[in-house]
């Protein structure tokens, strides 16, 4: 007994076990994680190593090469990825995407571990963390006072806000900007240390011994036992002045005697400004697997009750919500997918007439979607764009299957059957075409849930909820759709639509029955004489279409109007960040002026100089992105000494990647690629991460010189760090509060180059009284002003400069096809080369990858085809309705203005499962009427005419499913739209010459297997 005839004689089974699976269903739903994008674990590992006062090349020659030869030798590393800059080596590992990501961090820590020892002594513990992709912050906000200073809002934050955050389930880390941290500094007089004839060394010996808790032990009583400590810790930072450095000439010489003590705040490192007001920003970030809008969700409710706890005149300002960008994003694909469930249903009411068939047939879209939740659970899926995306596009496919067996059903039940014979003879009539259509869809998404690479992990759920999905909605087909018809579909009675809206269908049924006679009168002529010129005419519209490609033009994934964008300010290497402040005010008052503009956040620091601007609703204002974008280029780099560069989403579009062995040759040749750039019509915001020009100031030990006075390489390093930079000597404990004591120069001192003239030195040798000679640093040392870069790039272990741009009204396929041609003039030394790298790499990689899942989704149509028609030529009739889609989608991205991008290729992909369901339908009622001893036109005609209904119902139905996604009207649908332009223009395309093409080919194709004893029909 087959399954619709289980569901026909045991409805309350059928009902219960649809409604086990809804129920399992809407559970899974409400223990879903809800993100922007699907859980991806890439293995990708980073290492941090501070190294203070280290130059660029220090860093790179000391750290950065040793780290990556030792990590190189891992298993599955796939790239490394580096940046030494001053102070800080920063080493990123890519591994092969089969690695596990947590088996890969142990092996890269494994591997620093055991080369810890070549590496310099000064140096910080590395910090060894994998990468998150959805490391992002959920929540950021901003401090600001019109009565607190810094270092009181700093305080609040540490003390108050920070704690408060921690405890929320699932934050992660917290990234602060603009704090300013409390530190002791003793500051040592350049010219009264020589005086007094104590070395750096020496007295930071001192200091360091002086403040300083040491356990003794313990004293046992009869009774008890005591601990005992020597308690040196000091009480206030002004002990210091006290402390006994040594003696001379037989007195004591105190610490106030050579220095002063200054309790103040750490050199400033970041400044942070909300709206041109100073602030402290802070980023909160989730746990790895955190739900990230439940996340936000609950910080934002407890920065509300921070709010209320903070002192007049401190205020919380929220600077981004990346959550309830989500929230917006998801409740538009919602709205898309609900609409476009309604849309669909009407226009199966619109084609039965009868709203009973109508509810039984639309059943099936919620039930579906509801039930898919507990295999998206299953499979460990999280709620987000592209897995609701996928639901949201296949709502014409779920109530696809329940259609045709409806209307199936329908047509037995006019021929006089009873309700139950009915039902079990039109859905075992249609069973095997209806398991054919659905396994074909189902065939498209298999491969596409398994392409390799970045795009294939994104991909993922996107295809198998698709798969789910129809699965589910088949399920419900055969259990579900057969048994309501036959309980509430009677006999000779019709449902249908009342008043004047029942007269205008009866008068559009009348009409349509009219137009199928007629479309079977011309397809009848067309079979019989113009076969070969229908053919031909295919062929041709088909070449034709072909010649759209270069108009569409090709980039990776389509800007979305997320209405906020960064604004990165390129600099030369050098000014403080004092300096880099107030350039970024004036950039905020030019910002102001746009009305686009709601709110700016800024950060200021050594390495980089940011502004997140944010728009106000996309809804809300008569320009887009893109156009308030072109506006902020113009009015920013108008600004002294400002040149601008602007990241939207994941980064800038355009990467070059140039490689070698010397930074100032790779500078040169970057150089000139910036000039080809710059050349390319729509170009825009084109940087290099080389910067030269940093201004240094080269100490060059005189070697000979140094090895006769006795004075190492090690004490004159020691000796500067200590006395320009500072070196921490301990803490001071001020109640809870452990702060750090910082011994270095007065800052007059150390702010001028002529106060090295008057820095000493110890020697090894000592004097008559057994002190050791103290020599001036020029003695030993000479010195010259040089330049050199900022940071060092370093990719898979050659040096590297990498120059990013922006594009503007073209696309990254034009950009390559323009540039990469035209550097073939340009020489590269040996070992010097240029490649793609970013998104032209993750494009290339892409489309090759959707290539290879295309060609298996092709492959496994025509062995579900050949299986269901036990004929190895007979499915190439029906597959003929792929390239006919393919004019369709071309005309449709066209026509639309989309480009060629990872998301309308998957929407050409997913008309490949399509477009075959007509055709299926067509054929396979055909091939029943030619077992009836039917000839092949004939049949293939009265196929034509009886499937015409269900093909055009299905077809429209799907069509507008996905009309809401097609419009872009919300946020985010910038991305989602090109999928919906290509499918609905591959339906409308491959629906109408389906309906003439697949016929004509069947026929052709019956002919030629036909013996030749038989004539062919075709006599042109």
């Amino acid at each position: 007994m087959s399954l619709p005839e289980i569901s026909i004689k045991r409805p309350v089974f059928a009902t219960v076990t649809l409604l086990a699976l809804i129920l399992l269903g809407i559970v899974s739903y409400l223990r879903m994680n809800v993100d922007e994008m699907p859980d991806v674990s890439f293995p990708y590992v980073t290492v941090s190593i501070t190294y203070e006062g280290a130059l660029p090349e220090q860093i790179d020659t000391q750290v950065t090469k040793k780290v990556e030869e030792a990590v190189g030798e891992a298993k599955g590393v796939k790239h490394i990825q580096s940046t030494s800059r001053e102070g800080e080596a920063e080493i990123g590992v890519q591994f092969n995407l089969d690695i596990d990501p947590s088996v890969a961090a142990q092996d890269v820590r494994d591997k620093i571990s055991a080369i810890r020892s070549e590496l310099p002594d000064n140096i910080k513990e590395p910090v060894i963390a994998r990468y998150d992709m959805k490391a992002a912050p959920v929540v950021a906000v901003a401090l600001t006072s019109e009565t607190a200073n810094l270092r009181e809002l700093s305080i609040l934050v540490e003390d108050v806000i920070k704690p408060r955050l921690q405890k929320i389930g699932g934050v992660g880390q917290l990234k602060i900007s603009g704090l300013q941290k409390r530190e002791v500094q003793l500051l040592l007089d350049r010219d009264k240390i020589p005086a007094f004839g104590f070395s750096i060394p020496e007295i930071t010996q001192r200091l360091q011994q002086e403040n300083m808790d040491i356990p003794a032990g313990k004293l046992t009583e009869a009774s008890q036992e005591l601990s005992v400590r020597t308690a040196g810790n000091f009480k206030t930072p002004q002990d210091f002045l006290s402390v006994i450095i040594g003696t001379k000439n037989g007195a004591p010489v105190y610490y106030r005697q050579i220095g002063t003590v200054k309790d103040t705040i750490k050199d400033v490192e970041t400044l942070a400004r909300y709206d041109n007001q100073q602030a402290i920003g802070i980023e909160v970030g989730k746990q790895s697997g955190a739900n990230a809008v439940n996340v936000a969700k609950q910080v934002k409710t407890e920065l509300k009750n921070i709010q209320q706890d903070l002192p007049p005149g401190v205020t919380l300002h929220m600077v981004r919500d990346d959550a309830q960008r989500i929230e917006d994003s998801m409740h538009e694909v919602w709205f898309d997918l609900i609409i476009g469930g309604l849309f669909a249903v009407i226009i199966v009411l619109w084609f039965l007439g009868d709203w009973r068939s109508t509810l039984i047939s639309a059943i099936a879209i919620p039930a579906s979607i509801v039930a898919t939740f507990f295999f998206m659970k299953l499979a460990n899926f999280s709620i987000n764009t592209m897995s609701l995306l996928g639901l949201s596009l296949s709502v014409g496919l779920l109530i696809d299957d329940a259609i045709v067996v409806i209307e199936n059903i329908i047509r037995h039940r006019q021929m006089g059957k009873p309700a139950m014979e009915a039902a079990a003879d039109g859905t075992k009539e249609i069973a095997l075409a209806v398991m054919a259509t659905t396994f074909t869809v189902v065939a498209v998404f298999i491969p596409v849930g398994f392409m390799s690479g970045v795009v294939g992990q994104y991909f993922k759920e996107f295809g198998l909820t698709i798969a789910f999905a129809v699965l589910v909605s088949l399920f419900i087909a055969f259990t579900l759709t057969p048994m309501m018809a036959a309980l509430y579909l009677p006999v000779g009675q019709h449902h249908g639509v009342s008043g004047r809206i029942g007269q205008w269908w009866f008068k559009w049924n009348s009409w349509f029955d009219q137009m199928a006679d007629a479309y079977a009168v011309i397809l009848k002529k067309l079979l019989v004489q113009h076969r070969k010129k229908v053919l031909g005419a295919s062929i041709i519209l088909f070449v034709f279409s072909m010649m759209l490609f270069p108009y569409l033009g090709t980039s990776f994934i389509p800007i979305t109007d997320q209405a906020q964008f960064t604004v990165k300010v390129t600099t030369q290497a050098g000014p403080t960040v004092e300096a880099l402040n107030n350039t970024t005010q004036k950039m905020i008052k030019e910002l102001e002026s746009l009305p686009e503009i709601k709110h700016v956040y800024s950060t200021s620091s050594a390495k980089e100089q940011t502004l997140f601007v944010t728009l106000v609703p996309k809804k809300e204002r008569q320009r887009s992105q893109n156009d308030v974008i072109i506006e902020v280029r113009n009015k920013l780099n108008c600004l002294p000494g400002v040149r601008i560069d602007i990241e939207q989403g994941d980064g800038k579009p355009v990467a070059v990647s140039i490689t070698g062995d010397s930074v100032e040759k790779l500078g040169e040749i970057a150089g000139q690629l910036q000039l080809k750039m710059e050349a390319i019509p729509g170009v825009q915001d084109i940087v290099s991460s080389y910067r030269p020009g940093a201004p240094n100031l080269d100490i060059t030990i005189k070697q000979e010189r140094a090895n006769d006075l006795a004075v190492s390489t090690a004490t004159i390093g020691n000796t500067l760090q200590t006395l320009l930079n500072g070196t921490v000597i301990g803490k001071y404990s001020d109640s809870d509060e452990r702060v750090d004591i910082r011994t270095r120069l007065t800052v007059l001192d150390r702010s001028r180059p002529e106060s090295l003239n008057t820095i000493y030195v110890p020697s090894e040798k000592t004097k008559s009284d057994g002190q050791k000679m103290l020599l001036p640093l020029s003695q030993v040392t000479e010195w010259q002003y040089t330049t050199s870069p900022a940071e060092i790039n370093r990719y898979d272990r050659q040096k590297e400069i990498r120059l990013t741009a922006n594009l503007e009204k073209t696309t990254l396929g034009d950009f390559n096809n323009q540039f990469y041609p035209g550097i073939k003039d340009i020489h590269m030394p040996v070992g010097y080369r240029t490649d793609a790298a970013g998104q032209s790499e993750d494009m290339d990689e892409s489309f090759s990858s959707m290539g290879v899942a295309l060609g298996l989704a092709v492959a496994f149509i025509f062995m579900i085809l050949a299986a269901q028609f036990e004929s190895y030529t007979e499915p190439f009739a029906i597959m003929l309705s792929l390239p006919l889609a393919i004019i369709g989608a071309l005309f449709g991205l066209f026509l639309a203005g989309s480009e060629l991008s990872v998301i309308s290729l998957i929407g050409i992909m997913m008309l490949m499962g399509l477009v075959t369901k007509n055709a299926i339908l067509l054929i396979d009622f055909a091939k029943q009427r030619m077992q009836e001893s039917v000839s092949c036109n004939e049949a293939l005609v009265d196929a034509a005419r009886t499937r015409l209904r269900p093909i055009l119902m299905t077809s429209i139905a799907m069509i507008f499913g996905m009309l809401p996604i097609a419009l872009s009207i919300g946020p985010g649908a910038e991305t989602r739209a090109p999928m919906a332009h290509a499918i609905i223009g591959g339906l409308l395309t491959s629906t109408l010459l389906t309906l003439i093409v697949i016929p004509v080919v069947y026929s052709l194709i019956h002919d030629w297997k036909a013996p030749r004893s038989h004539p062919p029909a075709d006599a042109s």
